[in-house]
């Protein structure tokens, strides 16, 4: 069936896509959760679980995924229609999965975001915190050097507080201060990175919807075909019974007859030969 054979490449693509989508989409995570001047960041902050629920929730998608494809293209090749629906309902369990991940993730992970207003809480945390804490003190200040700002909300947060102005706050090259808020300029370095994950999870799970579709089609272009085969084979089978194979001339039911004669004569002569 023509028809069949094409549904078939087209779900083997699919599966391919989806494939080195989810390798993708496991490698961005697993950058975001080693990569050594963010997980410094992420440490420091305490923002394990604000920064790293989301790429660990895409790690296993991504890895249901994999599993998932190489599934559904084995179903496909041996054309097995309850494996097919396996996969189906596997791929159903990524996509929710996928959709949660990259729902915390741009929740959590982008300028408009639930992070900015965490971040500059935690920013005042850390402001208030330096005068007797050296290590507030010390990530506030490799923050505002790393990321070009200055105070929670900007540099008028020291005056305000009566605080001596730090060297991080100004240019290296200009001497000006820095005039961004550490809590949006942070959310900004991080808009890329994760904006970045999201839209690679978000085209994966679109994918995988395409494929729960064409895969519940081919299993009904199976079942049609195999419906098909059956009926002819069955009026073989349902055939053959009333065949005469070519040894035997008579039926079951003469050769019983015959056998009844041969009993009755042989009763006949019984008294004879008894005699």
């Amino acid at each position: 069936m023509p028809k069949k054979i094409q549904i078939a490449y087209s779900l083997h693509t699919l599966n391919a896509i989806s494939t080195v989508l989810a390798v993708v989409v496991m490698a961005l995570s697993l950058w975001l959760r080693y990569e050594w001047d963010f997980k410094h960041y992420v440490y420091e902050l305490e923002a394990q679980q604000v920064l790293w629920t989301g790429p660990y929730i895409l790690i296993a998608a991504s890895s249901l995924t994999m599993a998932t494809s190489i599934l559904g293209s084995w179903a496909t090749v041996i054309e097995d229609c309850q494996l097919i629906s396996l996969f189906a309902l596997a791929s159903a369990l990524s996509i929710v999965l996928g959709m949660a991940g990259l729902a915390y993730t741009l929740n959590h992970g982008i300028f408009h975001s639930d992070l900015t207003p965490w971040l500059e809480e935690r920013f005042w945390v850390l402001f208030h915190e330096m005068d007797y804490n050296e290590r507030s003190a010390r990530i506030l200040r490799i923050i505002q050097e790393d990321m070009e700002c200055c105070g929670p909300s900007d540099w008028k947060d020291y005056q305000t507080f009566n605080k001596v102005l730090p060297d991080e706050c100004r240019s290296p090259v200009t001497g000006n201060i820095a005039g961004g808020s550490c809590a949006e300029e942070f959310a900004l370095w991080m808009e890329p990175r994760t904006g970045w994950l999201s839209g690679i999870a978000l085209l994966l799970v679109v994918i995988q919807m395409g494929s729960i579709f064409i895969s519940l089609w081919l299993r009904k272009l199976i079942l049609l075909e195999r419906s098909k085969d059956n009926r002819p084979y069955r009026l073989v089978v349902e055939s053959a019974k009333h065949v005469q194979y070519p040894f035997s001339t008579q039926t079951c039911d003469s050769k019983s007859n015959n056998s009844l004669k041969y009993v009755r004569v042989a009763a006949l002569f019984a008294p004879v030969g008894f005699i």
